[in-house]
């Protein structure tokens, strides 16, 4: 079959990235092969669905008139998915579940040991993303809950908080602030920024916070994960803003120093996203209520 649900879902991953290479990514696949099915696809077709413009591709006509079909059957084959499962019993404590990559380290083993002990009949199947990616797995139906920092909105989503925290500023313990008690927001014009990548919610949180304050960083270095930004500080590269909950840690042994803003009050809101249309099932519920309990 042309259409059969790999290809569509591959075609979807490219349209909503405009890149073969995001896509891939997404899919945890490699670009050749995103692009060689692709090419099969359009050739079963017989029209182009894609302009190809650099590292960047769009949608030709025929891909427009293609990608709501393409998006309706997938949303069918999760629908039939999870009526077969249902049936058999498992769908109602089976939770898939996206993370965020901050969640994923700092929050969900906590969560996990709580629901193992509350609850140990569910089974939880972890997705790990940005936020970026973790709405499409919702949309898709890839997923059914996941855990995502803000700012976000889709149409198609509901979306609630469940937890709050700091952003600070960290640098290492040798570093000339060191000593502060707090920053003020400009002083960041002075430094070398370190930053999450483009799709993560808190990049899109620090971006607008200093676009709204009109603050241009010395230089930006982009890293793909709070970890590899946090060693990057440790090693003296610059400084960086993160949820205080990520750096607990190392602040406890003296690896770090986290410093409040003086000037201005930032909190970071975590959050838990599903389709608005659809009520959760027994297991997404049974995580809602844990998420809804007092964080330690």
């Amino acid at each position: 079959m042309i259409l059969d649900l790999p290809k569509l879902r591959i075609f979807a991953a490219v349209a909503r990235a405009s890149s073969f290479t995001r896509a891939a990514d997404d899919l945890d696949l490699r670009q050749p092969t995103v692009s060689q099915q692709i090419q099969v696809l359009e050739r079963g077709l017989r029209t182009p669905l894609f302009e190809r413009m650099g590292r960047r591709v769009q949608l030709t006509p025929a891909g427009e008139a293609l990608l709501p079909y393409a998006e309706r059957l997938l949303a069918l084959a999760g629908e039939a998915e999870t009526a077969t499962r249902e049936a058999a019993g498992l769908a109602a404590r089976t939770l898939r579940l996206g993370v965020g990559n901050t969640l994923a380290t700092y929050i969900l083993p906590d969560l996990l040991a709580r629901l193992r002990w509350e609850r140990p009949d569910v089974i939880v199947q972890v997705q790990v993303g940005n936020t970026e990616q973790l709405i499409a797995a919702v949309v898709d139906h890839r997923v059914e809950l996941a855990l995502v920092g803000a700012p976000l909105s889709h149409p198609l989503l509901a979306i609630h908080a469940f937890l709050r925290d700091a952003l600070v500023v960290i640098v290492p313990p040798d570093d000339e602030w060191a000593e502060r008690r707090a920053i003020g927001l400009g002083e960041l014009q002075s430094r070398p920024l370190l930053q999450r990548e483009e799709g993560s919610a808190l990049q899109a949180s620090v971006n607008e916070l200093l676009r709204d304050h009109g603050i241009v960083p010395e230089r930006t270095i982009t890293l793909g994960n709070l970890e590899a930004i946090k060693r990057s500080v440790e090693a003296g590269l610059g400084v960086a803003i993160v949820p205080e909950l990520a750096v607990r840690r190392e602040v406890r042994a003296d690896m770090l120093r986290a410093l409040p803003f003086g000037d201005v009050q930032l909190r970071r809101v975590f959050n838990y996203i599903h389709q608005r249309d659809r009520n959760p099932t027994p297991a997404a519920q049974v995580f809602i209520d844990l998420l809804h309990k007092p964080f330690e």
